[in-house]
Order: structure tokens, then C-alpha cells, then sequence
């Protein structure tokens, strides 16, 4: 738990100091089996710390695995809404719960193109809505599961919908979580749209900012490579 409030502040301070703004699409850079636990820290961040609202998209597990965690850390989840893209293709039960939206993903997936539909989808109450400009952040549990279920052009796709979507909206954090050693083709569709890059390795208490900038042809990269980042070591699968 106190590793859960290290991070959280960790990541306020982060946002909040003066030379950052503090809503943007931010690639957060950490190795895969630390996704779980970087993804609890900022909604206990979002939620718990700044008492603010948003979406949880599950695409890897079942919404109830994120809920349950937590519970488990005390974290309430009332301001939270989930969008629960694999449950219907992994023989979860849909629960009748007013927060969670299950949708028919992550196969055939537009992200937030139409998300007033999300909010009638089974399990939802059809009298409350989705509206992402009340919301203050949008956060995907493990991006990278999508190339399970998509060849890299659907991918391309899905995480294009997804960031135009973003960029609709006004005001709204949204931190992408990706080990870029393990998934670079991801990386290289993100790094150029996102504003920021946070690097967070949670074994060796390492929380900075990655500098930027621009080619000549104008793609987006890295001023220190992760390839070359003894923080950030290439990690092999599973949790």
C-alpha cells in the first residue's frame, strides 16, 4: 500500500509542477509486469488523491480484476466508469452494475467514436450516459493486448480512433501504459501523438521524464533511447 501512495504522489508532482501542463496524452513508459501496479497507482491518483472522475477501459481482463484491486487498496471507485471490452469473449457475466459498459471488443472496436452508444450496451442503466467532457482522465489497462486480437494495420486503426477521440476533448489526462521494449511497434504508432513521456520502473524507484524531438522529416523521438536505458530492460511476457 505505501509503494501505491509513493507512486500516486509521485505522479501529482509530476503533472502538477509548474513547467508541465497538467492534461495531456501521456506515453508512460514501465516494464510489462509492473503494468498492474502502475495502473492502480494512478487511478488511486486520479480517484483517491484528486477526487476526480473518469473511464477504465479493460481490453486484457475483466473489469471485475481492476475492481476488485481496488477494493483491496481502499480505493473508491464511485467517480469511476469501466468499459469492459473483453468479457463477452472470455464467458465473463455481465453484472447489472451502473458503471460498467461492456461493449462487443476488442475485435470490432472504435474506441470512443460513438460513446453515448456505450452507455446502453447490457449492464449499463440506460438513464445515465457517457460524456467525455465531464470527465477528468481515460485510462486503457494494457494497449498492447490489442495485438492479440488485430494485425497491425486494425491496431494502427483502433489506437488512431482511440486519440482523435482524446483530442476532441478539452481537458482530460490520458496516460497510455506500454513497456516500449516489448511492444515497439505500439511505441512507434504512440510516441509521436502523445505529449509527454513519463518513464516509472517501479523495482529500481526511477520516475522521470523522457525529453523529446522533432526530426527533419518530422517524426517524433526519443533524445535518450529506451533500447539504451538500463532502466527500462527488455522484459519477457506474462505478469
Amino acid at each position: 500500500m505505501s509503494e501505491t501512495i509513493d507512486l500516486s504522489k509521485k505522479f501529482m508532482e509530476f503533472l502538477y509542477s509548474p513547467k508541465n501542463p497538467s492534461t495531456c496524452k501521456i506515453l508512460v513508459a514501465s516494464k510489462y509486469t509492473e503494468r498492474t501496479r502502475v495502473n492502480i497507482c494512478m487511478l488511486k491518483f486520479f480517484l483517491h488523491e484528486m477526487k476526480l472522475k473518469g473511464i477504465f477501459i479493460t481490453i486484457d481482463r475483466p473489469h471485475q480484476y481492476t475492481a476488485s484491486l481496488l477494493t483491496l487498496h481502499g480505493i473508491s471507485q464511485e467517480r469511476l466508469v469501466y468499459i469492459d471490452a473483453i468479457s463477452r469473449i472470455s464467458g465473463e457475466t455481465e453484472s447489472n452494475v451502473s458503471n460498467v459498459r461492456f461493449i462487443n471488443g476488442p475485435y470490432d472496436m472504435n474506441f470512443l467514436d460513438d460513446i453515448s452508444s456505450i452507455s446502453f450496451a447490457a449492464g449499463a442503466i440506460s438513464t445515465q450516459t457517457i460524456n467525455l467532457e465531464d470527465m477528468d482522465f481515460i485510462l486503457i489497462d494494457d494497449i498492447s493486448a490489442l495485438t492479440k486480437y488485430q494485425e497491425k494495420e486494425g491496431v494502427r486503426k483502433m489506437i488512431d480512433s482511440y486519440i482523435a477521440s482524446i483530442d476532441k476533448v478539452k481537458d482530460i489526462m490520458a496516460p497510455i501504459v506500454l513497456d516500449v521494449n516489448q511492444n515497439k511497434f505500439i511505441y512507434e504508432v504512440i510516441v509521436g501523438k502523445c505529449d509527454r513521456v513519463l518513464l516509472i520502473n517501479l523495482a529500481k524507484c526511477l520516475f522521470k521524464e523522457i525529453e523529446k524531438r522533432q526530426t527533419s522529416a518530422g517524426k517524433s523521438m526519443l533524445v535518450q533511447p529506451f533500447d539504451f536505458a538500463s532502466s527500462v530492460p527488455v522484459t519477457p511476457g506474462g505478469y
